[in-house]
C-alpha cells in the first residue's frame, strides 16, 4: 500500500524499503519454495519527460526495481518472474497505479 515510485521512475522511494523488507522476509518464511511473480503498473499518462521509452518499459523497470530490492534481502532470484502492464490496468489515482503486484504462485 506504500507509495513505491514517483512519477516517470522506477527508482524505489525510501519509504518503500521497510514494507518491501517485511515482504521479503515473508516470502522467506512463510513462501520458502514458490514461485513468485512481479507485475510492473504506470499510470495512462504517456511518457513525455522521463528516459522511459513507453509506460510498458517504465513498468518492466518498476517491477525489476522490487525484484533486486528482494534479491538485496535473500529471496532468490530464480524463483521470481517479472512482468509488465504498463497502463492497462489503472487504479482510483495516478499515485495509485505506479505499483507493483507480487503475487505468490500456488503451484
Amino acid at each position: 500500500s506504500d507509495l513505491l515510485f514517483n512519477s516517470g521512475s522506477a527508482t524505489l522511494r525510501k519509504n518503500a524499503t521497510a514494507t518491501l523488507s517485511q515482504v521479503a522476509n515473508a516470502l522467506a518464511s512463510t513462501y520458502p519454495n514458490q514461485s513468485i511473480v512481479i507485475m510492473g503498473y504506470t499510470d495512462t499518462d504517456k511518457i513525455k519527460k522521463s528516459n522511459f521509452k513507453s509506460n510498458w518499459h517504465l513498468a518492466f523497470d518498476r517491477a525489476w526495481s522490487v525484484r533486486d530490492f528482494l534479491v538485496s534481502k535473500g529471496v532468490n532470484k530464480d524463483r521470481i518472474a517479472i512482468e509488465s502492464w504498463g497502463p492497462t490496468k489503472p487504479l482510483s489515482t495516478k499515485a495509485a497505479s505506479r505499483r507493483v503486484d507480487i503475487v505468490v504462485v500456488d503451484e
